[in-house]
């Protein structure tokens, strides 16, 4: 089965540590959120700017925003952890995910600069009878361009099985720890590349298991001992584990598929040995901001080693993503979502926005109906047509297209407005309301029909053009993506002119296509229908769906 996967301050101990000898005024462990006021602000007008930039952000869980000296901004749900008396704080333990492969690979070159791992070191050193490994090197595994398959969400090639329901079994086995490292290895040696090493990209948790079997291997420790000494206890991360069951505080919701496929009995993982690595560690937002604080404060690696930590290749570092204006990673791990990112910032150094949330929960955001002093009315999906009245538009849902559902949409709104850090894209989002958003699962391909109201999203420019929108859409992705080809027409879709983007861009090497269709309803209103993907579909096959 695959699952679509798309803070603050240490202890008194750790503050001199996390903020290069500044005290913190606002401790994030001083900070007490009350049953009814669950968000906190930094009032001082130092970070009136970002306080204002994330004031009333909410996630389905904990979120922290701050700086390298001081918090700037809390939140966490209106919900208890799971001994049912104590409310969701800064100090709820999460399950990491993929968040995890940061520490990994700041594990990998600590032993890098101890002189006990070499970053051109081919894996057969650590595993002679890996006859492939002779040409995969501990760089390749870091940035993730090794080809190995991944074990998780490639698991036909890796284990040498064909089919979901055997696919479902070995998962099981290996989300209850029911796979030994000599079984994980077996199936290693066997394992087809899925392209020659270090030609490309690709993401796969093999490489960060793996490198967990290798620091065990150099240190002469378990993974879970040599991060705890090596990193957690540096950092005074009091709450953060590795490799444990039992210590998750949040409680999770809605997995009654995990249970269907045996992957877990109660929305909790029990594979401490089977991800290590790769996956595994829980913790917490204030020790999150501690780690993030120590490590960019170079506490936990010396100056070249950050380097090469931060170098990117293809997008990927060494468990972090670039980014435009800093690092990432994302998590997902069975009920929880993570993320934590590192934002480079001249006025304040660098900020981080941390989110650990629970999965199956729609997350709320504050503000006032999108839609609030428009004439918008919301449109429907019936026998494979969506209509809205309102707007005189019919759109006919292909074949093999499925509905994304209201709670689906309202998350990635929410997720949206929360990440984005343009205070103009921010009040633009703010003013946004999905209406129909259809996908089709085989070739990635949707379909999205927005409203904007304009007054409210574009409070400077009252008489926006739906080409003054489009452009400013496609500057936004020029920022973001290469665009090969970007063009803007007039087209006559179901009696009604509405003015199109064409774009066509190429994302981490692979070509896609964009066509945005945009129409003013009335002073206040616009539509905006986004049709994208990656199979080549030209504007004649989107433009015949409208009727």
């Amino acid at each position: 089965m695959k699952k679509v996967i798309s803070s603050l301050i240490a202890f008194a101990m750790c503050l001199s540590l996390a903020s290069c000898g500044q005290k913190s005024k606002y401790p994030l462990s001083g900070i007490k959120l009350t049953e009814t006021e669950r968000s906190w602000t930094n009032p001082d007008k130092e970070y009136s700017g970002l306080a204002e930039l994330y004031a009333g952000a909410t996630c389905a869980g904990t979120m922290v925003v701050a700086t390298d000296k001081e918090t700037v901004y809390l939140y966490a749900e209106d919900e208890k952890e799971k001994d049912g008396k104590t409310f969701e704080s800064q100090d709820t333990v999460f399950d990491l995910g993929s968040v995890s492969k940061t520490f990994t690979a700041v594990a990998v070159l600590q032993l890098v600069e101890k002189g006990k791992i070499k970053l051109d070191d081919t894996l057969d050193k650590y595993f002679p009878e890996y006859e492939t490994g002779k040409k995969i090197t501990i760089d390749n595994l870091l940035h993730m361009r090794s080809g190995i398959p991944d074990y998780n969400n490639n698991p036909d090639p890796f284990w040498n099985i064909s089919g979901e329901d055997a696919a479902n079994q070995k998962l099981s086995d290996v989300y209850f720890d029911r796979i030994s490292d000599e079984e994980f290895l077996k199936a290693l040696y066997q394992a087809p590349l899925g392209f020659e090493p270090d030609s490309q990209f690709e993401y796969s948790n093999t490489n960060y298991h793996l490198l967990a079997f290798i620091i065990e291997k150099v240190s002469g420790m378990k993974y879970c001992d040599y991060v705890k000494k090596n990193i957690f206890d540096k950092c005074g991360m009091k709450k953060t584990t590795s490799m444990a069951t039992g210590d998750l505080t949040y409680v999770p919701v809605n997995f009654d598929e995990l249970v269907k496929y045996n992957f877990s009995k109660d929305g909790y993982p029990a594979c401490p040995n089977s991800t290590r690595g790769d996956s595994g560690i829980h913790s917490c937002l204030t020790d999150m901001i501690a780690f993030d604080r120590a490590l960019f404060a170079g506490k936990l690696l010396n100056k070249a080693s950050m380097e090469i930590l931060l170098k990117e290749e293809n997008g990927y570092c060494c468990g972090l993503v670039k980014e435009k204006d800093g690092y990432s990673h994302s998590g997902s791990s069975f009920t929880c979502l993570t993320n934590n990112r590192i934002i480079e910032s001249k006025e304040y150094g660098h900020i981080y926005v941390i989110s650990l949330e629970r999965t199956g929960v729609v997350p709320k955001f504050s503000g006032e109906d999108p839609m609030a002093g428009t004439n918008f009315t919301k449109g429907a999906v019936k026998d494979r047509m969506y209509t809205n009245e309102y707007a005189g538009l019919k759109i006919k849902i292909p074949d093999g297209y499925s509905v994304i559902g209201e709670d689906e949409r309202q998350m990635n709104m929410a997720e949206a407005i929360r990440s984005v850090e343009d205070s103009k894209e921010k009040t633009r989002l703010l003013a946004t309301c999905f209406d129909a958003w259809v996908w089709d699962g085989n070739t990635g391909d949707s379909i999205m029909v927005n409203f904007l109201n304009t007054k409210r999203g574009f409070p400077g420019n009252p008489g926006l053009t739906e080409e003054d929108y489009l452009n400013l859409v496609i500057k936004q992705q020029f920022e973001e993506f290469k665009i090969v080809k970007n063009e803007i027409s007039k087209v006559t879709l179901g009696g009604k002119e509405y003015t199109r983007a064409e774009l066509n861009m190429e994302i981490e090497g692979k070509k896609s296509f964009m066509y945005i269709y945009a129409r003013k309803l009335d002073d206040n209103l616009m539509v905006e229908i986004e049709a994208g993907g990656i199979s080549g579909k030209t504007t004649d096959d989107v433009e015949k769906m409208f009727e």
